[in-house]
């Protein structure tokens, strides 16, 4: 039987998106209109109008003249509130509607994803990436493959856990597309190579043409994916990344050996 891949929830600010995306209630209790109500009362209102007026000493025909002024007058008042009242409510919805499409900043989000047969000492894995149905594909594929996976846009927050304690961590894959900034994200990966050299590195581009699986960007990444991927080339460029870090491991040994 498949087993399936478990998504914990948010830990970082996006729990807020989840408060600030329930839906509101619509303005107003679904009362009846007030007209409506009005005009069902002035029955009885009639019944009573009446007969005070007669026994004042008026004619029949004077007291029904004046019951009808007094319900007219009665009717209009009520119909004044309740346009009132609406276009309070008008006013109020725009209020909510000029709320609703503010532009609110960019926030951040962490995301982990685990497979039911994952052991809870199994490797970690960092995704630096947007949260799309394309990473959550990718987090999803490697949590199959037995990864605790860790998937943020959030590049600073990222990139501090993984250096905090790289023991803990198998490799890290990292979205060039996430900012606009390319320059920023090289700046990000050249800094982060000097200090975890040893973690894997595997990027995803959606500008690259194709995969690249040489290790011609040994600087910031061993292995490139173009994107979109799929399970089977995200497999494949793992291999490889894996492949070109293992040489870059055996060249830095060589180098420390011909120093000493």
């Amino acid at each position: 039987m498949a087993r399936r891949v478990r998504k914990k929830p948010e830990t970082s600010s996006a729990m807020r998106i989840a408060s600030d995306e329930m839906s509101r209630a619509e303005i107003g209790n679904g009362r009846p209109g007030l007209a409506i109500v009005t005009t069902i009362l002035l029955g009885p209102i009639a019944l009573i109008t009446i007969p005070v007026f007669w026994f004042l000493g008026m004619t029949l025909f004077h007291a029904v003249l004046l019951t009808i002024v007094l319900q007219l007058a009665i009717f209009l008042v009520v119909v004044m509130i309740g346009f009132y009242r609406s276009f309070g409510d008008k006013a109020v919805a725009l209020r909510s509607e000029d709320f609703d499409n503010t532009v609110l900043p960019d926030l951040k989000i962490w995301r982990s994803y685990s497979h039911d047969s994952t052991d809870d000492d199994a490797p970690f894995i960092a995704l630096i990436a947007e949260d799309s149905v394309q990473t959550q594909q990718i987090a999803t594929d490697l949590a199959r493959q037995g990864y605790n996976i860790h998937q943020t846009n959030d590049v600073d927050a990222m990139l501090e856990t993984v250096q905090t304690c790289p023991v803990d961590w198998g490799f890290m894959i990292f979205d060039l597309d996430l900012l606009d900034d390319l320059e920023s994200n090289v700046d990000d990966l050249i800094m982060f190579r000097e200090t975890c050299a040893r973690i894997p590195i595997l990027l995803l581009s959606g500008s690259s043409s194709r995969d690249e699986f040489s290790d011609h960007r040994r600087a910031i990444g061993d292995a490139t994916l173009r994107k979109p991927v799929f399970r089977s080339r995200l497999l494949d460029g793992i291999a490889a990344m894996r492949t070109n870090w293992q040489t870059r491991e055996v060249l830095h040994g060589n180098e420390q050996s011909g120093q000493a």
